[in-house]
């Protein structure tokens, strides 16, 4: 009887040992192939990706915004004659342009000027329509006319000289816009609607 409680005895302490012992976890490899190498691996090149993009995107709206779409120019003619003020200002010649600008619209395919006859009024409007190196006389010419306006107008004419230095002037494609006066934003977005 004995020899049978020494066989009883074992198999009964092996089943109760079995479940009473906890279950063992193995460590997670640390390393080059690790878990935790893998994280930052994927985030370097998620932001990676994320930043390329971003860089697309900005690109995308700098073209963009510097392009224009090529439009016959009695569009922006038809466009201008219609904005808020422009009625009340004169258009000018190729003499009165020369004037004003001290440059020639010469190499231009088209152009457009209107400024006011009072010469206590600084309102004026130039757009033009040139290749590059045209556009960049013509840029250099407003500049001038920018500047000599602000010293006349600096000691007198308060109202003259924040509108010329609120003045407009951008190139969009083939396109230089130049304005001053009051409604120098309205007839900006005039333009811009024009060439988008």
């Amino acid at each position: 009887m004995t020899e049978r409680r020494a066989n009883a005895r074992p198999v009964a302490r092996n089943t109760a040992q079995s479940a009473t012992r906890p279950a063992t976890r193995r460590a997670a490899p640390q390393g080059r192939g690790g878990v935790h190498h893998a994280a930052p691996e994927r985030r370097y090149a998620i932001l990676k990706w994320a930043l390329l993009a971003a860089l697309a995107v900005y690109t995308v709206l700098v073209v963009g915004a510097n392009s224009a779409r090529d439009v016959d120019f009695s569009v922006i003619r038809s466009a201008i004659a219609a904005a808020p003020g422009v009625s009340e200002l004169k258009t000018l010649d190729e003499n009165g342009f020369q004037e004003r600008m001290d440059a020639t619209p010469a190499g231009c395919e088209d152009w457009l000027m209107v400024g006011s006859d009072d010469i206590m009024d600084v309102s004026e409007l130039m757009i033009a329509k040139a290749d590059e190196a045209t556009l960049d006389g013509l840029e250099a010419a407003v500049q001038k006319r920018l500047e000599a306006q602000l010293a006349v107008f600096r000691s007198y004419g308060v109202n003259q000289k924040d509108l010329l230095e609120g003045a407009t002037l951008l190139r969009r494609g083939n396109y230089l816009f130049y304005a001053v006066g009051e409604h120098a934003d309205q007839w900006e977005d005039a333009f811009l609607a024009c060439i988008r």
